[in-house]
């Protein structure tokens, strides 16, 4: 019996730690992918607080604040993980080692800001449908 039980834990050990083992690949890989596609987005939100600073304390201030970003990256990581598997992370970070993908990831804010401008565009022509038929 006791041979049961210690074959047993063994077995739960093994896949305890190749599970922890898994979940600590997934979670750097995720955060590999992270800093791949949201690197340049990070520094221009720090550069444009930098803009509150005065001009003797933005260096400073800079080295503070990236030192924030483990953490933000960390948080993100997290939502990404409950959203993707490992492997999908895995083919994301295939995509974006490719010419493509790494043309996708320095336009990403580009991108966003224009799309952004487009759609306040479009919810003010919205607006304008809505007011027709308010009352």
């Amino acid at each position: 019996m006791k041979k049961v039980v210690l074959a047993i834990v063994c077995v739960f050990m093994f896949f305890a730690t190749a599970t922890a083992q898994e979940n600590e690949a997934f979670k750097e890989d995720t955060v590999k992918l992270l800093k791949i596609t949201s690197q340049d987005a990070f520094e221009q939100v720090i550069n444009q607080m930098a803009g509150m600073v005065s001009e003797d304390k933005k260096s400073e201030f800079k080295v503070e604040a990236a030192k924030t970003l483990d953490g933000v990256i960390e948080s993100i990581s997290k939502i990404y993980m409950a959203e993707f598997t490992h492997d999908e992370i895995k083919d994301l970070l295939a995509f974006y080692a490719t010419p493509t993908g790494l043309k996708m990831a320095e336009k990403t804010m580009v991108l966003a800001q224009k799309s952004m401008t487009v759609g306040q565009t479009w919810g003010m022509e919205l607006q304008g449908i809505a007011s027709k038929f308010a009352n």
